[in-house]
């Protein structure tokens, strides 16, 4: 029995082109996936790096952050032993500076003359007392004036006063106290003064 291939040869080819057509198709679809596998896999592993980079610089910034609170600490602490350093040298100046004072005073007052008020308001000083003359008292000013622990020595008044039928002056000066004069400073007391050692009674 012969069997004769009716088909014609334009519907071999139209069968062949679909064929072709449905292989291209699934090549495309098959590229298309692996197109985008690949570009997933490629975010996936730069996602990946980008996160270990992350952490990285997170860890970085806290140590930096750490060792900031550190210099802080540092630095707060250095201020408070400087603040320490300061209230214990003050300490020191008024611990030492008023005997100081009173030495220096006691060698400018001269023989004749009497202190009878000593007062200290902020580093200001005012000295009130009597004296014979107006010699003795400017004696007296000039003996300050030449101390390290008196500065501004200024008179501010005199007046003439009489105590059980003697006549002396009352003077009132001012001046601005030094407790811790300069090291290269030194204290100068006119000879007078300086032999009348112990003549003040403040």
């Amino acid at each position: 029995m012969i069997r004769i291939n009716l088909l014609s040869t334009r519907e071999i080819e139209a069968e062949h082109g679909r064929r072709q057509d449905t292989i291209v198709g699934v090549l495309a679809v098959g590229g298309t996936v692996a197109l985008c596998l690949a570009v997933f896999l490629y975010q996936f592993v730069r996602t990946t790096m980008l996160q270990r980079e992350l952490a990285g610089l997170k860890a970085e910034v806290a140590s930096i952050e750490g060792k900031a609170k550190e210099v802080i600490e540092l630095q707060r602490t250095n201020a408070a032993l400087k603040e320490k350093i300061s209230v214990i040298e003050d300490l020191s100046k008024k611990k030492v500076g008023p005997v100081r004072v009173m030495e220096s005073l006691s060698a400018s007052a001269p023989e004749r003359l009497w202190l009878t008020e000593f007062k200290e308001v902020a580093g200001g000083l005012t000295l009130t007392g009597m004296a014979v003359d107006n010699q003795t008292i400017a004696d007296f000013l000039k003996a300050l004036q030449a101390s390290q622990y008196f500065k501004d020595v200024e008179l501010v008044e005199t007046v003439q006063a009489q105590q059980d039928k003697t006549a002396y002056k009352k003077f009132s000066l001012k001046s601005r106290l030094v407790y811790q004069p300069q090291p290269d400073a030194q204290t100068k007391v006119v000879p007078q003064a300086a032999a009348a050692r112990g003549g003040a009674k403040p």
